[in-house]
């Protein structure tokens, strides 16, 4: 069995006010899509007491504002827990691509993904809009500024300023929802932002739980994809009961119990990849070229149909050798078995020499897209997006087995 992913998290802050950034040149050329009707409204924010939402019925469709909404799959992962069904409210996100696919898998929506800049929401337009109203927030703001792998500016990449400026006007809203998801890569936990999120929440009298690793693999998925989580909840809504928790949680506030999480005590043994393969894929052109494996043979990550763990794949892949796993044919396998080690069950494929052409392949957008906990229902429209960039929406999307689980905890479970 495969251990839940556990990291230390930080300790709660103090509130404390916060003080906007300076934005350089290269932040306004970074938000240089103007959102029109945020354009045109005043400046100036409410300053407003917090007025209650009215509670929902349990039997209500959970009313749904998705901001960073990238693919729509924090939907799709909240639809799959829940019988209430969502009421979309409203998706925001700065992404054409994300919101193409986002639009062809909602096309029944009165209101499409709403593309402009977060920053351009202000108080005054969040109310006017009823977003606060709205039972729960969800929220994948850019992990560029705090990957493992990148600069990890934090707080001065322009990047985090759009989520910066979220958390610094919640607590002037009139209403607040009564649940909040974020989610970020690993290594968000000890950023400045971070701090200012948890301020935010306490300050507010949300309730919260951080969780730091949880992966597909946790879930019996073959695929490592590591994420940090946050859920909130106000505190009149009711607490967090530690002991139904999907993973064990990092840190958290009122009664947090680390010795919790009786459910991940057990995990499903990992399936192998070739339950996750698309036949159609061989039909597609999606070798590996010779010019990449006779460079960087070494350093790719090659896996075979039986094995059971693939790396995370990320918005470059195919275009950078660590975005994700290749696949090895079985032709190339049944050759060379010598260098097919089965190392710990997991089954990576080491090469000793530049393999031959045809012998490695990409996974197809949608054979990442059935990782990512998707169905062939969900749909990839290459007609108007190319593969490309489909890797790329799919790379900054979400695992919906894992984030329908952190679901089913903030709605204590009751609700589904």
């Amino acid at each position: 069995m495969r251990a839940a992913a556990v990291l230390r998290g930080g300790p709660p802050v103090a509130a404390a006010p916060t003080r906007r950034r300076r934005r350089g040149r290269r932040l306004a050329r970074w938000t240089a899509v103007v959102d029109p009707v945020a354009a045109a409204e005043p400046e100036e924010t409410s300053t407003s007491t917090s007025t209650a939402s009215p509670s929902p019925s349990k039997s209500a469709p959970i009313r749904l504002v998705e901001w960073f909404s990238g693919t729509g799959m924090m939907r799709v992962a909240l639809d799959r827990g829940t019988s209430r069904g969502v009421e979309h409210v409203a998706a925001i996100d700065n992404s054409e691509v994300a919101n193409a696919v986002y639009a062809a898998n909602f096309p029944n929506d009165a209101t499409p993904p709403s593309r402009g800049n977060v920053e351009h929401w202000t108080a005054a337009r969040i109310d006017a809009e009823g977003l606060g109203a709205a039972e729960l927030w969800t929220l994948s703001p850019p992990c560029q500024p705090y990957t493992r792998k990148g600069k990890q500016r934090h707080g001065d990449d322009p990047r985090a300023t759009a989520f910066a400026h979220l958390l610094e006007i919640f607590p002037t809203l009139r209403a607040r929802p009564d649940r909040v998801l974020v989610e970020n890569v690993v290594g968000f936990e000890t950023s400045e932002t971070r701090d200012a999120l948890i301020r935010a929440l306490e300050t507010t009298g949300y309730a919260w739980r951080e969780f730091v690793g949880a992966s597909p693999a946790d879930v019996g998925v073959p695929n490592a994809r590591p994420r940090y989580y946050a859920l909130a909840k106000k505190r009149e809504v009711g607490g967090f009961d530690d002991a139904r928790a999907p993973f064990v949680a990092a840190a958290g506030s009122d009664g947090y119990d680390a010795r919790g999480a009786a459910a991940a005590a057990a995990r499903p043994p990992p399936r192998p990849l070739a339950a996750y393969l698309d036949e159609r894929a061989a039909s597609d052109d999606l070798t590996v070229p010779s010019r990449v494996t006779e460079k960087y043979w070494k350093w790719l990550d090659v896996v075979a149909p039986s094995s059971t763990r693939s790396e995370c794949f990320t918005a470059g892949y195919g275009k950078t050798v660590y975005g994700g796993s290749v696949l090895a044919s079985d032709a190339f396998l049944s050759a060379r078995e010598r260098d097919f080690v089965d190392a710990g069950g997991s089954g990576r494929v080491r090469l000793a020499s530049p393999p031959p052409p045809g012998a490695l392949r990409y996974f197809s957008p949608r054979e990442i897209a059935s990782l990512h906990g998707l169905g062939d229902d969900f749909a990839l429209p290459s007609e108007v997006l190319t593969r490309r960039q489909l890797y790329f929406a799919l790379g900054n999307s979400i695992s919906v087995d894992v984030v329908s689980s952190l679901m089913r905890h903030l709605f204590d479970d009751a609700f589904f």
